[in-house]
């Protein structure tokens, strides 16, 4: 019986450039993308205890296609890094910015405060996520990173771009590959964008002095993970 596999996503992108991909890779199985539009470590997870609502998320897909927690074979999340593992001091200010500008070693900011301040919750977010191998309803699950962010990570792009050029970067990043999931995977291979030996250890990586600021991402233990 085929059991689906959700992946948990920030914005639309996401699912534009990978679905897919993802979609070879766990055929027969179906695969469906909730969108966050936005950033879930801040949005949602307030409560300082972030896996009890991503069940409440796994529940709202249930109930949208009739499923039961049976019919979910694994739970993907897909996060930004952002420069969340920063030290303080790589914030800074910069008054005639009016919003964050990251670069490869820092982030410039007219508020290095706020910036701080989300570090700092998002850090203790995700570190429970990254440790967690299920739900507590029982469901696998796992979380993988995009470093700085998707545009990134996938095209070279440091700076941000708008939502127009998102989308076009997105479709034109599927076309490439089509529904090869392989070829994903020698293109990260290729650009050398995985630090760490495993899964663990990309996280751990990760989270050293500016490298959730550089170009690197941990999608590739996704294709070492399949139950």
């Amino acid at each position: 019986m085929n059991r689906l596999v959700l992946f948990i996503t920030e914005g639309k992108s996401e699912e534009n450039a990978l679905y897919s991909i993802m979609k070879s890779y766990f055929r027969p199985d179906p695969v469906i993308f909730h969108i966050y539009h936005g950033d879930p470590l801040i949005k949602r997870y307030r409560s300082g205890n972030p896996l009890p609502e991503i069940d409440e998320i796994v529940r709202y897909e249930m109930r949208k296609y009739g499923l039961e927690k049976d019919d979910i074979r694994r739970v993907i999340q897909i996060a930004d890094t952002d420069g969340l593992f920063i030290p303080d001091d790589r914030i800074i200010m910069d008054p005639s910015t009016t919003h964050a500008i990251y670069t490869e070693d820092r982030i410039m900011t007219p508020c290095p405060d706020s910036i701080a301040d989300r570090n700092n919750r998002r850090r203790k977010n995700i570190r429970k996520l990254i440790e967690a191998r299920t739900l507590p309803s029982g469901i696998p699950f796992s979380i993988f990173y995009l470093s700085r962010n998707i545009e990134h990570v996938l095209y070279g792009i440091v700076r941000s771009v708008n939502d127009n050029r998102k989308t076009d970067l997105a479709y034109d990043f599927a076309d490439s590959f089509g529904y090869d999931w392989q070829a994903f995977i020698s293109y990260i291979e290729e650009n050398d964008l995985t630090i760490g030996n495993d899964y663990k250890e990309s996280w751990k990586l990760i989270q050293n002095n500016i490298e959730s600021l550089r170009r690197h991402t941990n999608m590739i233990y996704l294709f070492n993970d399949n139950d």
